[in-house]
């Protein structure tokens, strides 16, 4: 058995690295062809073994945090480019800009991203307090923001 599991790693090793759409876990470490069809196998298997929230608490299966620090990021670097029409859409509860900002944050249904632009309608002023808000504040100010709304993180993230 031992000499499998060696030789299934070494023979997929390479591809470890590789998560598709179905993430991290023993799946995406077999699967790595990024077709809908085998990553809902990958997703399966990851789900089936448990190896993805293995993978996840101990860093192992190719899961790490970087994938959020990544999301992280991309808000961040969505907000400075888009500062000026995300604070006009925020103070009108609606607009693409927000929509997309709204997905970002895990809000991928129309009801949820409705729902993430009346918050930021309604948390405006505490969200974007001054005409001199860096992007960086107003990140940290809707993160802060959206830990109150539990209802509205279950709506984004089903949790």
């Amino acid at each position: 058995m031992k000499k499998l599991i060696l030789s299934f790693i070494v023979l997929f090793g390479a591809n470890a690295w590789a998560a598709g759409d179905a993430g991290c876990g023993l799946g995406s470490m077999v699967i790595s062809k990024n077709t809908k069809l085998l990553q809902l196998f990958a997703m399966t298997t990851n789900n089936t073994t448990l190896t993805q929230p293995f993978g996840i608490t101990s860093g192992t299966s190719g899961c790490n945090a970087h994938g959020l620090v990544m999301a992280e990021k991309e808000v961040q670097y969505f907000v400075e480019v888009n500062q000026e029409d995300l604070s006009r859409e925020m103070a009108q509860g609606h607009g693409e800009k927000l929509a997309t900002l709204a997905q970002m944050k895990g809000c991928h249904n129309e009801a949820s991203q409705k729902a993430f632009g009346s918050f930021t309608q309604s948390s405006y002023e505490r969200i974007i307090p001054a005409a001199n808000t860096t992007a960086s504040d107003l990140v940290q100010n809707l993160n802060r923001e959206l830990a109150t709304q539990s209802d509205l993180n279950t709506m984004c993230h089903g949790s």
